[in-house]
């Protein structure tokens, strides 16, 4: 995991706010990397506090649902998440909705769904070859690359979620609460 310290650090070196505001919430909620990538406004409950993760984005870049059973869930989100939230809507909230192709467990199912984006690499891209949504592979490099220029020593992106385990646990949260939210079964 990474420190406090460290985690002020590669925001810092984040090349956008995009990207920023993409690996602050990646921490402050411990979602999965394919969960941000597929994560849209309409999963959003700003009022409540709430991100309802109900679909995935493989690394083959198909729509799917989240790895587990338990991985459907609903976090509950801390402040500094919200206020996240809040800036990037800024950016992405009112881009134009994106129709996707989700991949169901049952064999041949699948659902066709409207999704307006919360990361969408259209908003800091240098030419005009971006999709609307980013892969798993882009965001992962986006870390390397923040972990660089913050002179930090390597860890592998998806280190964001064991963070927000560390740190959840170190703030007297629940291990089972901490289970939920990460979308695990158990807190084993």
């Amino acid at each position: 995991p990474v420190t406090r310290d460290e985690f002020m650090r590669i925001i810092s070196a984040c090349n956008h706010r995009q990207v920023a505001n993409l690996w602050s919430l990646a921490v402050y909620t411990g979602m999965r990397h394919g969960e941000l990538c597929a994560l849209a406004w309409e999963d959003i409950d700003l009022i409540a506090g709430t991100i309802k993760v109900k679909r995935n984005l493989t690394a083959v870049h198909e729509f799917t649902p989240p790895k587990t059973n338990a991985g459907t869930r609903e976090i509950h989100l801390i402040q500094p998440a919200i206020d996240v939230l809040r800036d990037q809507a800024e950016m992405t909230r009112m881009t134009a909705k994106t129709r996707i192709e989700v991949v169901q467990r049952e064999y041949g199912k699948k659902d066709i769904e409207d999704c307006t984006f919360v990361f969408n690499p259209q908003v800091s891209a240098v030419n005009n070859r971006s999709g609307t949504y980013y892969s798993v592979s882009s965001i992962g490099q986006s870390w390397d690359s923040a972990l660089r220029r913050a002179g930090i020593r390597h860890r592998k992106a998806y280190q964001s979620r064991p963070t927000y385990a560390c740190w959840s646990l170190s703030a007297g949260a629940n291990p089972n609460f901490i289970a939920i939210q990460m979308g695990h079964p158990s807190p084993q």
